[in-house]
């Protein structure tokens, strides 16, 4: 698998995959898997996200919606990844925050390419790291503008996998977790192992991807045209600092070869635990950062002010001259630790702790004596912490 033309960055401002391709070696060459009209039109993977209105209905086209959101503050972790002899693999972890109508969110996609494979496994994340609830969001992620190969008018099937065999839907109303695209001699794979996730197909705009306005209960189960697809995420409803995640995969092959790399999908999804720490991603609440294995898993993330106090005594906060650090909101004041709660809002008693892929905001936590208090700007209160051992000493509210 490639994506981008081998020497742009493969993932763009909105965190998705530049245009994809896979490497025949039938043909000796790379195979491209969306449209291209020039240089300068060559397509990537399109995301679409929902938020807020009537969520009554699964699959809805209420509140806001936008296409490829741009994330501000975009961070990339590579260090999980590595090239060598030419071949890349390993993990990419893409990080920023978007802005849907008055929700702020926090997108992470994290794609794992496993050496000499080719499917892309992908983990998408979302957090609410607004002031207030983000209800009835929704995902979608795919292509405006079909293009196998050399096929502008490739057959797309839905379906689902059943044991490692792909199987059509016989109903359109049956959810299809997977989408097989193909020619007569090569083709695409599109499943997600999300219960929640359904594929379609619809025709063909050049400004936007309409499979994102098709609801699936209504979609052909096949069709044979110059079209697009999409597959659609409901999400959960997330309170402040709460996240949800799905798994879905990307794969291409000669079409003699589809179903051997289709059962390779099947296997690696029966199997997903990015972290190692015992917990499969879709139930992890931050599958790509390893655990601590003492809290059997990943613990809550918590946002900390990079700005603090120390005092000798615990409980000697008054709030009220506490103005500078009340106020502040902007992300470039705080850094992601995390605590050993079992709520995401934590409570006196609880531990910050480390994680092996955050530090904590400053290296007082450790060997020093006496308390630091710092803003939580999820929960807009103080915590004054234990540096010995990260205990949450006092927790105070701010004006």
């Amino acid at each position: 698998m490639r994506f981008g033309n081998g020497t742009q960055f493969s993932i763009n401002a909105a965190g998705n995959v530049e245009q994809p391709f896979y490497f025949s070696t039938v043909l000796n060459n790379w195979r491209q898997l969306t449209y291209s009209e020039s240089a300068l039109v060559n397509y990537p993977l399109d995301s679409r996200i929902g938020v807020g209105g009537d969520g009554t209905n699964n699959w809805n086209t209420n509140g806001v919606r936008e296409y490829n959101p741009t994330m501000v503050n975009q961070v990339f972790d590579t260090s999980g990844f590595s090239v060598v002899g030419g071949e890349s693999f390993g993990t990419i972890i893409v990080k920023g925050e978007i802005t849907i109508g008055t929700a702020r969110l926090e997108l992470t996609n994290a794609y794992r390419v496993r050496q000499d494979k080719n499917f892309v496994q992908v983990l998408t994340t979302i957090k609410n790291i607004g002031l207030a609830q983000a209800t009835n969001i929704r995902y979608w992620i795919g292509t405006r503008d079909d293009y196998v190969g050399g096929t502008d008018q490739p057959t797309k099937i839905r379906g689902n996998l059943n044991d490692g065999t792909f199987e059509a839907i016989t109903l359109t109303t049956q959810r299809a977790s997977a989408l097989r695209i193909t020619t007569i001699s090569e083709g695409i794979l599109f499943f997600t192992t999300s219960a929640r996730g359904n594929n379609v197909h619809a025709g063909y705009n050049a400004s936007q991807n309409i499979s994102t306005d098709q609801d699936p209960e209504t979609a052909q189960i096949t069709s044979t045209n110059d079209g697009s697809y999409s597959m659609f995420v409901r999400m959960n409803n997330l309170g402040i600092n709460e996240s949800d995640t799905f798994v879905w995969y990307y794969a291409a092959a000669a079409l003699n070869e589809l179903d051997d790399i289709i059962e390779e999908v099947f296997d690696s999804s029966e199997e997903t635990d990015w972290d190692t720490d015992g917990i499969l991603n879709e139930f992890d609440s931050c599958p790509y950062t390893a655990g601590v294995s003492a809290l059997d898993g990943c613990p809550w993330s918590i946002d900390l002010g990079n700005n603090y106090k120390s005092n000798t005594a615990s409980n000697s906060v008054i709030v009220a001259n506490e103005t500078y650090h009340c106020q502040l909101f902007e992300n470039r004041f705080f850094n992601t630790a995390y605590h050993s709660g079992d709520d995401p809002e934590p409570e006196v008693g609880d531990y910050i702790i480390w994680n092996n892929k955050h530090s904590f905001p400053q290296s007082f936590m450790f060997n020093q004596d006496g308390f630091a208090y710092m803003k939580m700007r999820s929960f807009n209160k103080i915590i004054e912490v234990r540096k010995t051992d990260g205990l949450i000493t006092a927790i105070y509210a701010c004006p």
